[in-house]
């Protein structure tokens, strides 16, 4: 009976002390919202450069274009790299423009050839993304390691003096066998780590923009979208809604 009697004070004695640590440990920290989202779009930008001209110096005068400024979504580099042969654009233009948008893209190799040119008038503000259409002719592919530029315009007068334009960099590069392997690979997010971690700017967020569009109110989206933009001191720009495609 003693012994019973023991062993029923050691097992009260037990229980006090195991209720009694856990108000004896420091209180866990609770860990940020943004830190339990993914993050793993990391981009890292390639050993390329191209002439310094996203926003400072991006328009030639702007005299009569009232109200519009147009970022164009690049590198701080402001030239960035693709493996698609038509690849996808994006720029944040700051308020529906009354007069259309010009986008053109052409080689950068001293003979400037357009490879394609379209306009556009946007109905709200936000990013657009403009898509070069599949010709089957093989006019509007990119050749591999071949610069070109891209340049949106809001045209003024006749000899373009007064025009209001921004312009990017591109440049297509074969896919290394590791990520050609990813490229098989259906899942969106995989690829757009892939594209990121491999430097390539142009897919790496065109393929965010899709996933965006089919679920805008995604935290985890929001947050890898916001650290993409931020990474290319884009920031500015990070909370602007995708609006329209041409």
């Amino acid at each position: 009976m003693k012994r019973f009697l023991n062993g029923v004070a050691l097992a009260i004695v037990a229980l006090a002390i195991a209720l009694t640590i856990p108000s004896l440990l420091p209180p866990m920290q609770a860990v940020p919202a943004q830190i339990l989202l993914s993050q793993n779009i990391n981009f890292k930008p390639p050993d390329v450069t191209a002439p310094n001209s996203r926003v400072a110096g991006t328009h030639r005068s702007g005299g009569c274009v009232k109200d519009v400024s147009i970022i164009p979504l690049i590198p701080k580099s402001n030239i960035g790299l693709t493996v698609a042969e038509m690849p996808t654009f994006l720029a944040d233009i700051s308020s529906a423009a009354t007069q259309e948008i010009e986008f053109a893209l052409q080689t950068y190799d001293g003979k400037n050839n357009e490879v394609y040119q379209t306009t556009f008038k946007v109905e709200k503000p936000g990013i657009v993304e403009i898509d070069i259409p599949k010709k089957g002719d093989g006019k509007t592919s990119l050749q591999l390691n071949q610069p070109y530029q891209w340049s949106l315009s809001v045209p003024c007068n006749q000899d373009y003096s007064e025009d209001y334009l921004v312009t990017g960099f591109v440049q297509r590069i074969e896919p290394q066998p590791t990520l050609k392997e990813t490229l098989a690979n259906p899942d969106r997010m995989e690829l757009a780590i892939a594209y990121a971690k491999n430097g390539i700017w142009y897919d790496t967020i065109s393929t965010l923009a899709q996933m965006r569009r089919q679920a805008p109110d995604d935290p985890m989206l929001k947050a890898e979208w916001a650290q993409l933009l931020k990474s290319q001191k884009l920031e500015a720009v990070a909370d602007k809604p995708l609006v329209q495609s041409f």
